[in-house]
């Protein structure tokens, strides 16, 4: 994505709206589950179509979203053994990508394609321990976040006029859904988030960009299902 682009989007973002990153997951008893990954832009609305007049890149089409379009993921998800039903859905500025996991390896393997970061390391994002589902992070929320922030200094003085990179960065969303067969006994998230769900086989949380930019564990998390 051209530098021009970015800073199209950082005032974008100030002006109409935020960025908002979903995984929902649905886990069966056997382990086996699904997960959908949605990349929601909907608040910027028909502003954004505007981009493609201050990109460099004049042959792409409007709806290129860079390093969050997630059409090359769909032949590398389909690839990896344990992996099935593997579809992407694509709304006005939202993306959903959705498939069948059949065990947590089969899940981690997914998530180092749709989550890489600058390492090129494989992650282990999901493990139990006993009955409790443990979450760690690579750096790629982080860095996506860290995208728009070293524009900071080529957006001061634009049009949009300065901007403070603190509150874009908190307007830039990142939510959990988990659905289990059996019930929750407890969650353990960071500092500042909280479990909002209702229902007793449900967790939802979510974060901003402020938040994972303090805090490299912001989005770890451990779920303790009941025996």
């Amino acid at each position: 994505m051209s530098k021009n682009i970015f800073i199209a989007l950082g005032v974008l973002f100030t002006l109409t709206g935020c960025l908002t990153i979903e995984e929902n997951y649905t886990f069966k008893k056997n382990g086996s589950g699904s997960m959908e990954y949605v990349v929601d832009m909907s608040e910027l609305g028909e502003m954004i179509k505007g981009l493609d007049a201050l990109s460099e890149d004049k042959d792409k089409p409007k709806d290129d979203l860079g390093m969050l379009d997630l059409k090359d993921n769909l032949e590398k998800l389909s690839s990896i053994p344990g992996i099935s039903k593997v579809k992407l859905k694509k709304e006005e500025w939202v993306q959903r990508i959705s498939f069948r996991f059949n065990d947590l390896s089969a899940l981690n393997s997914a998530l180092n394609v749709l989550l890489p970061d600058s390492s090129g390391e494989a992650h282990r994002f999901f493990a139990w321990e006993g009955n409790t589902l443990v979450r760690t992070n690579n750096r790629h929320a982080q860095e996506l976040g860290a995208g728009l922030g070293q524009q900071e200094e080529a957006l001061e003085g634009e049009e949009g006029g300065d901007l403070n990179m603190g509150a874009l960065l908190s307007m830039m969303k990142y939510k959990y859904h988990f659905v289990f067969a059996n019930n929750v006994d407890s969650t353990e998230v960071a500092e500042g988030l909280s479990n909002t769900a209702t229902k007793p086989r449900e967790v939802n949380v979510d974060t901003d960009w402020g938040i994972i930019a303090r805090d490299p564990k912001a989005l770890d998390l451990r779920i303790t299902l009941h025996k």
